[in-house]
């Protein structure tokens, strides 16, 4: 029965992994040099938002514009769309497989292994994790030589090997499947006494990061280990603890942003969260300040209205001046004008005078001009 391969999130490696003794993928095939068994743990920990007292200076919408996008779907759940299976696996000479035991065919929905004790379902797990990168000590062996089979008949065995075949299909009606031409291949690694191992692509020699990226291409991530959850892994996530107490630690809080892939955000929010942090203290060092200033105002309020209230008093003043100014004006101008009719009355009374006075003085030389005639 072929199983279905769980596609693993595009994020970076989770630490919870290592939490729960999850052990680290191999970086390289070592392509016939001996496996280095001490296993090398990398996280990549989101850069540090700000320096102490160095705040980012970028807009809101440049910080917003580099994060990075959302991975996108490993597989798609949309009805019709193809989708990756295992066939079958093949062991030679693979811990207590003596020669070469095939493992299948599996069901296209096969998704877990169960059974009692020494059934022998851990081999057939460990068989996939040998394929797919882990360490020798996840296999439960402390090297690879150990995974060559050793017993009374087979004693001088060299190397084992195990092949995971896949195939592309396309789901149907109940158990039937359609499979897509020319999708098969298979994944395989020999181990050698020397602790070696050597992967192939469908027979074709290659590097473990060749078999990272073709099934990493068909939705299997073997970065993130996301696509095997093993024995007392889900028990282990259960008793996490809720946040992780430092920066280094992971709870369940950091886990499952690890899996969703929002951990991309945590520089942005921390670069933000600093930001206001700043601004917070800014605003309070101006809060302060106003406050104080207040503060002075109201101490200054009485002599303020000291001030006002003495400002009205000459303004008041001034205004009462000015009304007496204007009454005194008022009543010099009324003077000028009865004086001036006074004058102009005097002006017309003397003219009048003097216009009598000459008709006078004419009637007078008329007259003694008479009267010298008359007394020639």
């Amino acid at each position: 029965m072929p199983t279905e391969i769980m596609p693993g999130k595009r994020i970076k490696a989770s630490t919870a992994a290592q939490h729960k003794g999850g052990e680290p993928l191999e970086e390289s095939s070592n392509d016939g040099e001996p496996e280095k068994e001490a296993a090398v743990y990398t996280t990549s920990e989101p850069q540090q938002a700000v320096s102490d007292g160095v705040v980012d200076s970028r807009s809101l919408e440049e910080i917003l514009s580099s994060i990075s996008p959302p991975p996108p779907p490993a597989m798609t759940n949309e009805a019709g769309a193809p989708r990756l299976m295992i066939t079958h696996i093949v062991n030679q000479n693979f811990k207590s497989y003596a020669g070469e035991q095939i493992l299948g065919p599996f069901h296209k929905r096969f998704s877990c292994i169960i059974g009692p004790n020494g059934s022998g379902k851990s081999n057939v797990i460990d068989s996939m994790l040998f394929v797919f990168g882990y360490r020798a000590q996840k296999i439960r062996s402390k090297k690879l030589s150990v995974l060559i089979h050793n017993s009374d008949e087979h004693n001088d065995v060299q190397s084992c090997t195990v092949e995971v075949h896949f195939q592309k299909i396309v789901d149907k009606e109940g158990d039937d499947y359609e499979v897509i031409p020319n999708s098969n291949f298979y994944v395989s690694r020999t181990a050698y006494k020397d602790n070696s191992s050597v992967y192939h692509i469908s027979g074709k020699k290659a590097t473990f990061k060749d078999v990272g990226l073709l099934l990493r291409s068909h939705g299997i991530d073997l970065d993130h280990n996301r696509f095997l959850i093993l024995q007392g892994e889900v028990e282990q996530i259960a008793m996490m603890k809720p946040k992780g107490q430092s920066e280094h630690d992971e709870g369940m809080l950091e886990y499952l942003e690890d899996i969703i892939g929002s951990g991309r955000l945590k520089e942005p929010i921390q670069i933000l969260c600093r930001r206001v942090e700043l601004l917070n203290e800014q605003r309070g060092e101006k809060l302060n300040r106003v406050k104080m200033v207040e503060k002075e105002k109201d101490a200054l309020e009485g002599e303020r209205n000291i001030a006002l209230e003495f400002l009205s008093l000459e303004n008041r003043m001034f205004k009462e001046k000015n009304n007496i100014c204007q009454y005194y004006i008022y009543e010099l101008q009324k003077q000028i004008t009865d004086l001036e009719t006074q004058k102009k009355k005097i002006h017309e009374d003397t003219t009048e005078v003097n216009e009598k006075s000459n008709r006078l003085a004419d009637e007078m030389k008329d007259k003694t001009k008479t009267m010298k005639e008359i007394e020639k």
